[in-house]
């Protein structure tokens, strides 16, 4: 807006000097002209010997010269003193001894310049008496513009620089509304809780705020009853899903046949899947609400549950390593320990011999990487494996396609990313998160 401001200015401006310029040599030609008008009538009125104070007086005010000739064009007196009595033969005194006005530009080849002149005759009644000339050399008047001109510009540049800082003012009051709109509605796309509130700015942009905060209000609200409902479902899916193992528990330790205890076992290796799958739709379901961002220190995290799945992992015939630096991230409550639970537990489903976790930091990314010595991902299947409901090749049965799903909607909601990198046996599943600085960690 500031830019349009200052070419509109300068596009009108352009002209205005032009026109200006062209202006003041017409102004400066009929002053020449008026005054000679003026001076002959003066001349015609008055005895001659009075003549050159006349003439001395108006070169003294003006700095014009004045000549005046007779009607053979003889000097009769001049205010920059040329000889009285001398021939002053020119074509502008001429044509003014018979009768007629004659102004113009031409060169001088005495004064060796351009010279401005008007040439008036001088009558007594209806007779030519003689002429006047003033004539003002061209430099001197083109001077004289210029200064015009330029002052004309100097006035013009403030206009601009007027115009320029009130639509400069103009912008900013425009503007700050909208950028705290905009950052309002940043923080309402992160947290629908959060609210756009009041601008400080035109209605029509406090009413946009406004239909903001209100929609963010009824999403808000349809949020809380997703999160009601999820712990709900997950209330009265658990809790069925708990007894139903510890039947099977009782069943296995009482039951006095070993097919029987066999049959419990395997029950209750399914009642585990089972749980665990609710848990994936659970959390899909929850996932794109709101959760308070947390610091999480993604190497004590790994740790730790590196330590909660060794029962598993040594029950299976599997040596589970964990190597680990400190690594803060910022991300929602549990999705660090979900995303760990999903890649170590589908690990344990493939592996041979070894699973191993890995916790680094080198200042701009924190790399969580997940690795096991099973059959391995095809590279046409790593992007693929990612999509819900979608499983590869080498799955195992009984899976649902859901828990790699979950890991990436889990880590892009904390503003990380995972892929699936070459691996020299089996997959390695590398999350990554941008690192904190140590401000924001303390």
């Amino acid at each position: 807006m500031t830019l349009l401001t200052g070419l509109l200015v300068i596009a009108m401006s352009i002209p205005l000097v032009v026109v200006f310029r062209s202006y003041q040599y017409d102004r400066l030609s009929l002053g020449l002209e008026r005054d000679a008008l003026v001076i002959s009538g003066d001349l015609g009125s008055i005895p001659p010997a009075q003549w050159p104070a006349l003439v001395n007086s108006y070169e003294s005010r003006t700095g014009v010269r004045v000549t005046v000739v007779d009607a053979q064009s003889k000097v009769l007196t001049d205010s920059e003193g040329a000889t009285v009595g001398s021939d002053f033969q020119r074509t502008e005194m001429a044509s003014a001894l018979k009768g007629g006005i004659a102004a113009g530009v031409r060169y001088s080849t005495t004064l060796s310049t351009e010279l401005r002149y008007v040439a008036v005759p001088i009558k007594d009644g209806s007779q030519v008496i003689g002429a006047v000339r003033l004539s003002v050399p061209e430099t001197e008047v083109q001077q004289d513009v210029r200064a015009l001109v330029y002052a004309l510009i100097t006035i013009l540049a403030l206009v601009l620089i007027a115009a320029l800082l009130a639509s400069w003012g103009l912008a900013r009051a425009l503007s700050r509304p909208l950028a705290r709109l905009t950052d309002g509605a940043a923080r309402v796309g992160e947290n629908p809780s959060a609210r756009v509130g009041n601008v400080k700015g035109p209605r029509e942009v406090q009413n946009v705020a406004d239909a903001l905060d209100e929609t963010a209000g009824k999403l808000d609200a349809m949020l809380d009853r997703s999160r009601a409902v999820a712990a709900d479902a997950s209330h009265h899916l658990r809790t069925p899903l708990a007894a139903m193992r510890l039947r099977l528990e009782t069943i296995a330790d009482t039951a006095g046949s070993p097919e029987t205890v066999a049959q419990a076992e395997a029950a209750m290796l399914e009642v585990d899947r089972l749980a665990r799958r609710v848990d994936q739709v659970l959390a899909l379901a929850t996932a794109e609400t709101a959760a308070e961002n947390v610091i999480v220190d993604v190497g004590e995290s790994a740790h730790t549950r590196t330590i909660d799945w060794e029962g598993l992992a040594s029950e299976r015939g599997i040596t589970l390593l964990c190597d680990y630096v400190a690594a803060p991230v910022r991300t929602p409550i549990g999705e660090v320990e979900r995303i760990l639970d999903e890649l170590v537990g589908n690990a344990l489903d493939y592996a041979q011999s070894q699973v191993r976790i890995d916790v680094t930091d080198d200042g701009q990314r924190v790399r969580l990487e997940v690795r096991d010595d099973g059959p391995g991902i095809p590279p046409d299947e790593r992007e693929r494996v990612f999509t819900r409901f979608t499983r590869g090749s080498q799955s195992i049965p009984g899976g649902t396609g859901l828990g790699l799903a979950l890991v990436r909607q889990a880590a892009l909601a904390s503003g990380g990313d995972v892929k699936i990198v070459d691996s020299e046996t089996g997959a390695c599943f590398e999350v990554s998160w941008p690192s904190l600085a140590e401000s924001e960690v303390q």
